[in-house]
């Protein structure tokens, strides 16, 4: 009976196998379709986008004259100017010295010194 039933799911595996491998086709054959369609969209958004960001610099431009700085125009630029900004060396930081004793090695270590 046992082998039966196993039989029968092996079966009904192969079946649904081969019903989702027909569907992954098909999906295949869609998103061309589908996705010519969806990148539109988003280009379309994009400019939109873009259009309302150059709207808000012109107006800001117009209210407080124009800016001295530029915008990073990319990721690299983006980077480098806050790295840049992280690093600028402060005043303050290394002002004091001092001396340290250099002291030999020690011949004798204790067992505590050398549980390490």
């Amino acid at each position: 009976m046992l082998d039966e039933m196993q039989g029968l799911a092996l079966l009904g595996l192969l079946i649904c196998q081969y019903y989702l491998i027909r569907g992954c086709f098909q999906i295949k054959d869609e998103i061309p379709l589908a996705g010519g369609s969806i990148s539109g969209k988003i280009d379309r958004t994009a400019d939109l986008l873009d259009e309302v960001a150059q709207l808000i610099s012109d107006l800001g431009d117009a209210v407080s004259g124009p800016s001295v700085a530029q915008p990073p125009t990319g990721l690299g630029d983006l980077v480098a100017s806050v790295l840049n900004n992280a690093m600028k060396p402060v005043g303050e930081h290394g002002t004091t010295q001092s001396e340290w004793e250099v002291l030999p090695p020690d011949e004798n270590p204790t067992p505590e010194q050398t549980q390490d």
